[in-house]
Parts: structure tokens; C-alpha cells; sequence
């Protein structure tokens, strides 16, 4: 007899939203938008003025609110995973929403935040998150290996990049590779 099982899909679903969203835009015969939900963007075309799409890409604290740097974006989309703002307090220690899913237990590891760039928002928001989970060590390595375009912002601030925050072209609409079979 197998245990019972559960699956948990919000390390996908705000992108998988954001994807419909686009879906929808798309089927309205519009070629320049932005959409997003909670921080997970997609963006099409041009902004009306002839400008590119710009998300500023936050400084993980919680606190005051900051930037690190402006992503422009279009035929792209950007999902970022973080320790620092969905967090709850249990005896005294304050642990995050995510799960470290070897441990069966909230994920305590050096990174505050994982933002991934990509074609779809459920593919980056999954791949935000499962390199949020291998932390700073292994998460970084693997996004290369993988050819992810993703920024890494460590406990002590120190930021570490696949890409750089200005992406050329090519790196912002990149194949994500298959979630499934990494």
C-alpha cells in the first residue's frame, strides 16, 4: 500500500496564470501587452510609446523596498521564488512558505531570492523555484549546466547572475528546457 500523496502546485501556478493570461491576449488579436500576477511577468511587443517592456527586478528584504536592476522584456517572462516575503513565525523563528523537499521541511539555505528569465512564466516560476531550493551552492551550477538565464541573491546580498541584468536578445527569449526532465 502506497503512502498517501500531495501535491502542492503554487511553486507553478502563478506562471502557469500568467501564461493563460497571455493565451488571451494573444487570442484578442493584441501584439503588445504586459501581464503578471504577484511579480510573475510576461511581456508581447512594445510599450505604446515604442519604449521596452520594464520590470524592476526587486532587492530581496523585508523591510524597505529596493532594486537591483530594470529587466526589459518582450516575447519573454520573468518569475522570481524568495524566502524573504511569504514567511510565518513558529516559536520564535521565522520560516519560509517554501518546502525543502529532502527534508520534508521549510527550506533553510543561503538564498533569499532565485529570478528566472524565459519563453513561458510557468516554466520560469517552476525553475525559480527549484533552484531556490538547491540553494547557492548547487542552484547557480545547475542553471548553467541547464542554460537558464537566472540571478541568485545570496543571505549576505551578494548576487550572483547566469545572465547579466541588461540580457541581450537571444538570452531573453532562450529556450527554458523541459521542468520535467532536468
Amino acid at each position: 500500500r502506497l503512502a498517501p500523496l500531495r501535491l502542492d502546485l503554487a511553486g507553478i501556478a502563478k506562471g502557469f496564470g500568467v501564461d493563460e493570461l497571455a493565451r488571451e491576449m494573444r487570442a484578442a488579436g493584441l501584439s503588445s501587452w504586459l501581464v503578471g500576477i504577484d511579480g510573475e511577468m510576461r511581456a508581447e511587443g512594445q510599450k505604446p510609446d515604442g519604449r521596452p517592456w520594464t520590470v524592476a527586478h526587486e532587492r530581496p528584504s523585508a523591510g524597505e523596498r529596493d532594486i537591483i536592476g530594470v529587466l526589459e522584456l518582450s516575447g519573454a517572462a520573468v518569475a522570481t521564488s524568495g524566502t524573504y516575503r511569504h514567511r510565518v513565525e513558529v516559536a520564535g523563528r521565522v520560516l519560509s512558505h517554501t518546502m525543502d523537499p529532502a527534508r520534508g521541511a521549510p527550506l533553510e539555505n543561503d538564498l533569499c531570492a532565485v529570478t528566472v528569465l524565459g519563453e513561458t512564466c510557468m516554466a520560469a516560476d517552476a525553475w525559480a523555484t527549484a533552484l531556490l531550493v538547491r540553494g547557492a551552492s548547487e542552484g547557480p551550477a545547475l542553471a548553467r549546466r541547464l542554460g537558464l538565464a537566472a540571478l541568485f541573491v545570496r543571505a549576505d546580498g551578494a548576487v550572483e547572475a547566469t545572465w547579466s541584468l541588461a540580457p541581450p536578445p537571444e538570452m531573453a527569449t532562450a529556450p527554458m528546457g523541459d521542468p520535467y526532465t532536468a
